[in-house]
């Protein structure tokens, strides 16, 4: 009799206790050698060597776009924390349709474009009269039937002010509004002002060397910022030069992409923020670790998992790629005077 498979694919979580079971077992300890200290011990290299991660290459899934607001005369922009890095800066121009027609409550705001003018919206902007919430964006023909545009995450609060949001779904609707994301207990907006826009326009800005930025003789200069400095200290800022004039201001954003950290780990019950495909090399980072604070580790044990761990790391950040064909343009010439 044939046996059946289970129909699933990655359906199964393991969390941060069962790694560090797993890591200490690689070692040779038993279940009831693993208790106390030896757990914070755990939890506490687990987080370092995660953190460590991105010193290799920055893994897929930790690549974010955020929309930072331009202020007139503004040169230094902090980014989020945890930014490890910025992949690319984009100069994005956009066109306003925000629309005269809304209604401002504390559940919901909300944008009317009329009967018969259905309007796809690329972005919004939002002025915050009070603290930042996590959003929930919908759109919809009827105002009955909502459907589901974008939600925002903890790395798209911010701090007030205006915000800019992009839009994962951009098919033309009437009616177009922001809710905040229901939680316990349930959030309101504090929203004084919002934009709509859409057809946004990218200009790729160049990212300059520290040598050249700080050899600048006027970095207060006010125009159309389209170079930038990346300053990697405790906290990442992107310095911009020009800096943002008042048709900068006016209507655009830059639009970033981010190089960040992974994620904490948080309580032993939770999970850690890494695919499938890499725990089983987690695993082993985090044994060779332990194998340094573990007096009581079978030094067998200890020689297999350091044995193991180069060609698994090799696997590991060989398979991190988006496998998109690259061009290579060969520019031979002829030397003439």
């Amino acid at each position: 009799m044939a046996l059946s498979t289970t129909g699933t694919v990655n359906t199964t979580a393991w969390d941060t206790r069962t790694v560090i079971d797993r890591a200490y077992g690689a070692l040779g300890l038993l279940p009831n050698q693993i208790v106390g200290e030896k757990i914070s011990i755990a939890q506490d290299l687990l987080g370092i060597t995660l953190a460590d991660m991105v010193n290799t290459a920055n893994p897929l899934w930790c690549l974010d776009r955020i929309l930072v607001t331009p202020v007139l005369g503004q040169r230094i922009y902090p980014m989020p924390v945890g930014t490890n890095d910025i992949n690319r800066a984009f100069y994005r121009s956009s066109f306003n349709i925000t629309p005269a027609t809304f209604t401002n409550t504390s559940a919901a705001y909300t944008f009317d474009f009329g009967a018969g003018n259905d309007t796809a919206v690329s972005m919004w902007s939002i002025t915050w009269s009070g603290t930042p919430v996590p959003l929930t964006f919908q759109a919809s023909e009827d105002q009955i039937t909502w459907n589901l545009v974008h939600l925002t995450n903890n790395f798209t609060l911010g701090t007030g002010g205006t915000q800019y949001y992009d839009m994962g779904i951009q098919a033309a609707q009437r009616y177009w509004r922001v809710i905040p994301t229901v939680v316990v207990p349930p959030n309101t907006l504090s929203i004084s002002a919002a934009s709509l826009f859409n057809t946004p326009n990218d200009i790729e800005m160049y990212r300059m060397n520290k040598d050249d930025y700080w050899n600048m003789t006027n970095k207060s200069f006010l125009g159309r910022p389209l170079q930038y400095w990346v300053n990697r200290t405790l906290q990442t800022e992107l310095h911009m030069w020009p800096q943002p004039d008042q048709n900068t201001v006016s209507n655009v954003v830059f639009y970033i992409w981010r190089e960040r950290m992974i994620m904490d780990i948080g309580s032993l019950q939770q999970q850690l923020e890494i695919p499938t495909r890499w725990f089983w090399t987690i695993i082993m980072v985090l044994a060779d670790a332990l194998a340094m604070c573990t007096p009581d580790a079978d030094p067998a044990r200890i020689a297999m998992v350091q044995a193991r761990l180069p060609g698994m790391l090799k696997t590991l950040w060989t398979s991190e790629r988006d496998r998109s064909p690259f061009k290579m343009q060969v520019g031979i010439g002829v030397y003439t005077r």
